[in-house]
């Protein structure tokens, strides 16, 4: 009977330690996810077509030191065209990209980062 009584009292012991463990970690986790800020990310604050010869001018700002990644892609997301990659400092940034030989209409312009992606939509007219 004593070897229960020793089983039943660690067995006790140890539920009890688990217990507290994992309730720990659910709290960390809903504290972590709810306090936590958001990491920023750079922000596409404009874009604009302009003309003679057609470019586009985008306007960012960028909360820290980041590769900023400009391609113009389908609908579908599929890559059209990539311009090289710039590399930008915090603050707030304009630039223009010339565009490649297009037809008019709407067109979509994606900016990305390693930890985002922006599209837009833009039209070119005639």
């Amino acid at each position: 009977m004593e070897q229960l009584d020793d089983l039943r009292i660690t067995l006790l012991i140890t539920l009890s330690i688990l217990l507290v463990g994992v309730l720990y970690k659910r709290f960390k986790r809903k504290v972590l996810a709810r306090d936590l800020p958001a990491p920023l990310h750079a922000e596409l604050i404009g874009l604009q077509v302009e003309y003679h010869p057609a470019r586009l001018r985008v306007e960012v700002s960028m909360p820290a030191r980041q590769e900023l990644h400009p391609r113009l892609v389908t609908r579908e997301h599929k890559p059209l065209h990539a311009w090289s990659t710039l590399t930008l400092a915090a603050g707030d940034h304009a630039f223009e990209l010339v565009l490649p030989p297009m037809e008019p209409g709407e067109h979509y312009f994606e900016l990305a980062t390693s930890t985002q992606r922006t599209v837009r939509l833009f039209r070119l007219l005639p």
